[in-house]
C-alpha cells in the first residue's frame, strides 16, 4: 500500500469528521470555522476547502513557520492588548533580536528549543510541531463530543430537537444540548410526581393529604386505627 501524503491524511481525516456529523443529522454549520482558525493557523478559508473536498496546497495546509509566527503576534496579544514586541519575543526564546526578525522575516528557521520557547510564551504548547491533521483533529473533537451527546439525547425520546443554520458552530450545539438536557430532566420529574400520585379517586387523596399532614407520632397511632378499620371492612366484605 502507498502511503499516502500529509494533504491527502488531513482531506481523509475531515472527510470522516463530515461523514460522522452528517450521519448525526447535522451539517457543516455546527461547524466553529473562526476558532478551527484560532486553534490551528489555518485559515478558514483552507479548512472550508478541505471539508468540502476542494483542491488546496501544501503551505495552506500546513504554513510555514513565520507565517505562524506572524498568525501568532496578531492573535494573541499582550495582556494590555498590545502586541509583543521582538525584544520581548527574543527574551522568550532566549536568543538575539535579530533571530527573532530573521524568523519572521523566513530567513531562519527555529532550532527545537526556540520554537518550544515561543510557543509557551504564546501559551499555545506543541503549536509549531503537531501536524495539520493532528490540530484540526483536536480542535474539532469538541464538536464531535457535542454532536454524539446530542444524538444520544435525542435517542433517549427528546423530541424536536434540531439543529439550525448557523454560524456560532459549537455554541449553537451547546445551546441546543442544554435545551436537550432541560426537556430530559423536566420529562423525568413528571415521570417521577406521576408515579408518586395517589390513583384519581378524591376520597384517596384527602386520605393521604391528611396522612401527610400529622406528625409523625401521630401518623403511627392513626396507621393503627387504619390497619383495624380496613381489616374491619374486609371482614365486612366477606360476610
Amino acid at each position: 500500500m502507498e502511503n499516502i501524503t500529509e494533504l491527502e491524511g488531513v482531506a481523509a481525516a475531515l472527510a470522516a469528521v463530515r461523514a460522522e456529523l452528517e450521519g448525526l443529522g447535522h451539517t457543516l454549520d455546527v461547524i466553529p470555522f473562526g476558532r478551527l482558525t484560532y486553534k490551528t493557523g489555518i485559515a478558514e478559508s483552507t479548512i472550508r476547502k478541505l471539508f468540502a473536498g476542494e483542491p488546496v496546497s501544501p503551505d495552506e495546509v500546513d504554513p510555514p513557520f513565520q507565517d505562524r509566527l506572524q498568525f501568532l503576534l496578531k492573535t494573541r496579544l499582550h495582556p494590555d492588548g498590545r502586541p509583543y514586541s521582538r525584544p520581548e519575543l527574543a527574551e522568550a526564546a532566549r536568543v538575539d533580536r535579530s533571530m527573532i526578525t530573521n524568523l519572521l522575516n523566513g530567513k531562519r528557521q527555529p532550532g527545537f528549543e526556540t520554537s518550544r520557547d515561543l510557543a509557551k510564551h504564546f501559551k499555545v504548547p506543541g503549536f509549531f510541531s503537531i501536524g495539520p491533521e493532528e490540530a484540526l483533529l483536536a480542535a474539532l473533537e469538541p464538536v464531535l463530543e457535542q454532536a454524539r451527546m446530542l444524538a444520544e439525547l435525542k435517542g433517549h425520546q427528546v423530541e424536536r430537537v434540531a439543529l439550525r443554520g448557523s454560524t456560532a458552530g459549537s455554541d449553537e450545539l451547546a445551546r441546543e444540548l442544554n435545551a436537550a438536557i432541560h426537556q430530559v430532566l423536566t420529562t423525568a420529574q413528571a415521570m417521577r410526581q406521576t408515579s408518586e400520585e395517589p390513583d384519581d379517586d378524591p376520597e384517596l387523596r384527602e386520605l393521604t393529604d391528611t396522612m401527610r399532614s400529622l406528625p409523625a407520632s401521630s401518623r403511627k397511632g392513626v396507621m393503627g386505627a387504619l390497619r383495624s378499620a380496613v381489616g374491619l371492612a374486609r371482614n365486612n366484605d366477606q360476610g
